[in-house]
């Protein structure tokens, strides 16, 4: 094991592997998640952020967001809202489903989100996003953790994560660029390696990790205890499995094409079971297949079939075909 491998806590939950899957709106499911995990190497999977109003108004499909495998653990749910009030609300019911860590978007960008005074908004007023987190923390006994950007306009987060660590917030996860950035230009690695620097809790560092390489260098230069991925695990659902392999300098084990089609296999299994519309299902294996078929060959192929589906057979038709092909 080297020192880019190294286990941690966040309170009392071992991370092992030191690598995350980052919450995704409307990706990271259970469905999603669990796949992620199967396929190996992520230590820690967080779900899609929920709506505090939405749980504290036991609004029954924010309800079903909640819904998790035990084969996930261990998982965080990740909750978002601006009033203190509901958010310590929502984390107590978080707490009651039984996962291991409940997590605090103070990171996403989207205007509605941000309108409503959630999400990186909390980024403008430390006392309240400080509130905010307190409350949590009083309220419930499982690791409380936060996800932030490293400022709204500027680079100004390090005295609200000092807050948080002398409340007694457990992990960071920072993404390295501020809410008015949003997705754009570069994710600021110093800034990270400087805020893990002022810090004695886990931090998490996030942002342009596109490549098993890509992880070994924000471990190298920032100094994180872990390393968080959203975007790279959409396209290459193994980015854990071979930042493994990269660390312990063993070959990934399977033809990518292969693997890809075995992973699309998988996740088509379990939302063939899941209690949801036909509806429902084919919309995600339109995305997911879509986005796992990206960069492979026969990948153009399948995602033009995909537009053809009334079942989930016929995207497992699709898969067997690109197969063919190849062995052709």
């Amino acid at each position: 094991m080297t020192t880019l491998n190294k286990p941690f806590y966040i309170g009392g939950v071992l991370i092992d592997p030191p690598l995350a899957l980052a919450p995704m709106a409307e990706v990271t499911d259970t469905y999603y998640r669990s796949l992620v995990k199967e396929l190996g190497g992520a230590g820690l999977v967080v779900s899609e952020f929920i709506s505090a109003e939405g749980l504290t108004r036991d609004n029954v499909r924010t309800k079903q967001m909640l819904k998790f495998d035990e084969k996930e653990r261990p998982v965080a749910i990740q909750i978002y809202g601006g009033d203190p009030d509901r958010m310590d609300d929502a984390a107590a019911i978080v707490e009651a489903e039984g996962v291991d860590i409940v997590d605090v978007n103070m990171g996403c960008p989207v205007r509605k989100v941000v309108k409503s005074g959630a999400g990186s908004a909390l980024l403008k007023d430390f006392d309240r996003a400080a509130r905010v987190v307190e409350k949590i923390k009083r309220r419930v006994k499982i690791p409380v953790t936060v996800k932030v950007r490293k400022g709204w306009e500027s680079d100004d987060v390090l005295p609200l994560l000092r807050r948080f660590e002398e409340i007694g917030v457990a992990s960071i996860a920072i993404h390295g660029r501020t809410r008015n950035e949003a997705y754009t230009g570069a994710s600021d690695w110093d800034y990270i390696a400087g805020i893990k620097s002022e810090l004695t809790i886990p931090v998490f560092g996030n942002g342009d990790v596109k490549t098993a390489a890509d992880a070994i260098r924000m471990f190298e230069t920032t100094g994180v205890d872990g390393v968080m991925i959203g975007r790279a695990a959409l396209h290459n659902p193994f980015i854990f499995r071979d930042i493994q392999a990269l660390i312990l300098g063993v070959p990934t084990d399977k033809d990518e094409v292969d693997r890809r089609i075995d992973a699309m296999h998988r996740y088509l299994a379990k939302i063939e079971d899941a209690p949801q519309i036909i509806n429902w299902k084919l919309h995600k294996a339109r995305t997911v297949i879509g986005w796992f078929s990206k960069g492979i060959a026969h990948g153009k192929d399948i995602r033009s079939g995909l537009a053809d589906i009334t079942s989930v057979a016929d995207v497992r038709r699709l898969l067997d075909q690109a197969r063919e092909r190849l062995a052709a």
